[in-house]
């Protein structure tokens, strides 16, 4: 193939270009508030499913603390009553006698159903303190990520900005290049890591950055300036100085 070295010089233009753009897209998908915002959204996720456990324990120990205050409740609402009937005197002193007994009884089993729920009031405590952290776990992160969307979406603006003006460069290039070899050249760039064309500094392609033999450098020099020469190792297109 043959392109002048007008064209093959803006070929190398292009190439110049082209990497920028590579290494735009290589940042733009590289910004550390991608991988910072994914770790939060499984924080987050994480800290939804826990809290629905607590939520749900702290609703059963609720409902055991109800309980234990109603067992209470109503043992010393028995108490009050046998006292009502032992103060007031009525009844056979056998009938006194036992509601005596039954006083000491019940007042044991109000001090056994107190300790009983001072310990479920003390779970209770536990897993609603629990529940008041998570709730401000999530309020936490959920202002990081917010934090890290806007550093995100501006760093993106920038890049973007950026990609659109080397877009926008490599537009007005490329029709200026013989088209065969731009359609070469892509077709390399695809298959070379993003490198289509290189320059050829001494005996050595600056793409691949190996030595060129010498007769293969003897053999170009007798090239014409206009011939189009290939890296023997990487298949580059190589454009002399």
């Amino acid at each position: 193939m043959k392109a002048t070295p007008e064209d093959q010089n803006l070929l190398i233009e292009l190439q110049l270009i082209d990497s920028q753009i590579t290494q735009a897209q290589v940042k733009l998908a590289g910004l550390p508030e991608i991988e910072q915002i994914a770790a939060i959204h499984t924080r987050l996720e994480n800290t939804a499913v826990e809290l629905t456990v607590v939520e749900t324990e702290l609703a059963d120990v609720a409902i055991e603390l109800r309980r234990s205050e109603m067992d209470v409740e109503q043992v010393d609402d028995r108490m009050k009553k046998d006292e009502g009937r032992l103060n007031s005197g009525t009844g056979t002193p056998k009938d006194l006698e036992q509601l005596q007994h039954e006083l000491v009884t019940l007042a044991k089993r109000k001090s056994d159903l107190e300790d009983s729920e001072l310990e479920i009031l003390m779970k209770h405590d536990g897993v609603k303190a629990r529940v008041d952290e998570l709730l401000n776990d999530q309020v936490g992160l959920k202002k990081l990520e917010l934090e890290l969307n806007i550093r995100f979406e501006n760093a993106k603006a920038e890049i973007d900005m950026n990609l659109a003006q080397l877009s926008a460069s490599r537009a007005a290039l490329a029709p200026r290049i013989d088209s065969a070899l731009v359609t070469l050249y892509d077709k390399v760039r695809n298959s070379a890591f993003g490198v289509g064309a290189a320059l050829l500094i001494g005996n050595k392609c600056d793409g691949c950055h190996l030595s060129i033999n010498a007769i293969e450098i003897e053999r170009i020099k007798g090239l014409e300036a206009d011939e189009v020469i290939r890296c023997e190792e990487c298949r580059r297109i190589l454009v002399r100085i």
